[in-house]
């Protein structure tokens, strides 16, 4: 168990200014896209997203076919 100490902790400005200090370190540390890859990624997300609407749609289109059917049969 780790020994407690009576040091006062910074107030929270100091603390704040730390942070931001902090965060900028890291974002030089990032290794940014280019553009020809966010452009490549973005549209991926687009036809894997317009693939899902259709799935969606058409599973959905089917199975209300269905329990209609089931609804005019059982009624």
């Amino acid at each position: 168990m780790a020994k407690a100490t009576n040091a006062p902790k910074p107030n929270i400005f100091a603390r704040f200014v730390g942070y931001i200090g902090d965060v900028r370190i890291e974002l030089k540390r990032v290794v940014w896209p280019s553009r020809p890859e966010v452009i490549n990624s973005s549209l991926v997300v687009m036809a894997t997203l317009a693939f899902f609407v259709l799935f969606t749609f058409t599973v959905d289109s089917i199975v209300f076919y269905l329990v209609t059917l089931i609804g005019r049969i059982g009624g």
